[in-house]
């Protein structure tokens, strides 16, 4: 952690104020704490922080906001604009939105309380997602929306205040190999993969993907997530941490993928498993899909 604050504390300033904003979307707080480095300790970092937020407005506060992803989409209202903030913030949102994944049967009413939460308040429900489930979210969504706006504002920003802080946790924690990626603007999971429709000429969107590692004679389940609309899965280690040696599995669901296009496939599920043999490499797994046929390969 005492290396990941060294670097925080060297870096250029713009370079300091992108993955600060990644934390928090204000750019007046990203600005303020670029401003305040160098920084002695975690405490210190922290402490900054707190301090600084709790000195903005409300501008500034629903510009942090708007960062974010509603609570069960994958885009956020204002993203920030490129390089490692962009970076950080996506796979971020992705990590603390795990729990709405799979979760249909309340998706709907999430769409619903968050076009009413908008209505009523002006700006995006805000909620600290970490280690919560969709049921768990649509409940303080409902018990929220009966908020006077007065009182309503000073709880998004207790939300995003601890959103911001488990964030600047998990900058400090990044291994070095996924700090210098990040810096880079390369993707930030160790294994990605991109899934092109060839029947169709394009990306596949929507198309549910699972990560697994062989344990003996066991597979053991990793991450998961969806293609987005490049159909680009690039966030699919939540815990770059566990990356190592091995035998890796990808799993795509591409009968509910067609099944959605209304359209037959002779395939229900395509697994590419290959060999993790150097962890500090980056192992990009393309699929190349039609109704009829699959190919994949290594890619960069």
């Amino acid at each position: 952690m005492q290396d990941a604050l060294g670097r925080l504390n060297h870096l250029p300033l713009s370079e300091a104020e992108a993955e600060l904003l990644a934390c928090c979307g204000s750019s007046r707080w990203a600005r303020g704490m670029a401003a305040r480095r160098p920084f002695a300790s975690a405490d210190e970092l922290f402490a900054a922080a707190d301090e600084l937020w709790r000195g903005l407005d409300r501008q500034d506060w629903l510009e942090a906001f708007a960062a974010h992803p509603q609570i069960g989409e994958k885009r956020a209202e204002k993203p920030i604009e490129k390089g490692a903030g962009r970076q950080l913030s996506r796979r971020w949102s992705a990590e603390e939105q795990s729990g709405v994944q799979r979760s249909n049967d309340v998706a709907a009413k999430l769409a619903e309380g968050n076009r009413a939460y908008r209505e009523r308040f002006g700006y995006i429900f805000i909620v600290c997602a970490t280690g919560k489930t969709a049921p768990e979210m649509l409940a303080i969504l409902e018990r929220r929306l009966q908020n006077d706006a007065s009182a309503e504002l000073p709880i998004a920003a207790e939300e995003q205040r601890r959103i911001m802080q488990l964030r600047l946790q998990k900058l400090l924690e990044m291994p070095a190999r996924w700090q210098r990626a990040t810096t880079l603007g390369a993707d930030l999971s160790g294994i990605t993969t991109h899934v092109l429709d060839t029947s169709r000429g394009r990306p596949a969107a929507g198309i549910f993907v699972v990560l697994e590692m062989r344990a003996g004679a066991d597979w053991k389940r990793l991450a998961e997530a969806a293609t987005d609309e490049s159909g680009r899965a690039g966030t699919l280690l939540a815990s770059p941490e566990v990356f190592e040696r091995g035998t890796y599995r990808l799993r795509f669901d591409v009968v509910s993928y067609f099944r959605a296009l209304r359209v037959e496939t002779f395939y229900s599920e395509v697994s590419v498993t290959f060999e993790v043999r150097n962890p500090d490499e980056h192992y990009h797994v393309p699929l190349l899909l039609s109704p009829w046929g699959y190919s994949t390969y290594r890619g960069s």
